[in-house]
C-alpha cells in the first residue's frame, strides 16, 4: 500500500534525519516509492549499473543478465562496438 499524502510529506523533507524520524513515527522502514521502484525493476527484469568519472556519477538501466559490452552499448553504441574491458566494483 502506498499512501500518496505520506509519500508527498516524506519527499518534502530535506534532511535525511527528518525523513528517518518521520518514517519511524509512521512505523515504516522506507518510503513506499522505494518498494514500488524495486518491484517494477523485478517485474521488468531490470537492474542498474553505475559509471563514475571525475565530473559525474551516473546510473544506467539494463536488462538482468546483460553482458558488459551490451551494458556499454546503453551508454553509447560506439562503446559496444569498441568494447575492451570493464572494471567492476561491488557496492
Amino acid at each position: 500500500l502506498i499512501a500518496g499524502k505520506i509519500e508527498s510529506e516524506i519527499a518534502e523533507l530535506e534532511e535525511e534525519e527528518d525523513r528517518n524520524t518521520f518514517l519511524d513515527d509512521m512505523g515504516l522502514e522506507e518510503p513506499g516509492v522505494n518498494k514500488l521502484i524495486r518491484s517494477a525493476y523485478d517485474l521488468l527484469n531490470l537492474e542498474t549499473f553505475f559509471t563514475a568519472g571525475p565530473k559525474e556519477i551516473r546510473a544506467w538501466t539494463i536488462r538482468k543478465g546483460s553482458t558488459a559490452p551490451e551494458a556499454a552499448g546503453v551508454i553509447h553504441s560506439d562503446l559496444h562496438r569498441g568494447f575492451i574491458r570493464a572494471e567492476v566494483i561491488k557496492y
